[in-house]
């Protein structure tokens, strides 16, 4: 079975270990795997990727995009009956 992407938005706050996101807006660049979530003290987050190459800090409220993975119910190029 294929699947599709849908970018939707969430908060920071809402961000999981495993999500794809991207703090930069739904561009095709700058995409991460989230690996470890930090809570600051002053309570942002700092997102990190797998390498520690790639991260981001945002406050709670700051909104993330987030790529959601679901599955095509038929070839893509034909016509879904009933």
């Amino acid at each position: 079975m294929r699947n599709k992407i849908e970018i939707v938005q969430i908060r920071a706050a809402d961000v999981q270990q495993g999500d794809v996101v991207n703090r930069r807006g739904p561009d095709k660049d700058r995409w991460l795997e989230v690996a470890r979530l930090e809570t600051l003290e002053n309570g942002s987050y700092v997102v990190h990727d797998e390498h520690e190459r790639e991260s981001f800090t945002a406050e709670g409220y700051d909104l993330v995009w987030l790529q959601i993975v679901l599955p095509l119910r038929e070839n893509s190029h034909l016509p879904v009956t009933g």
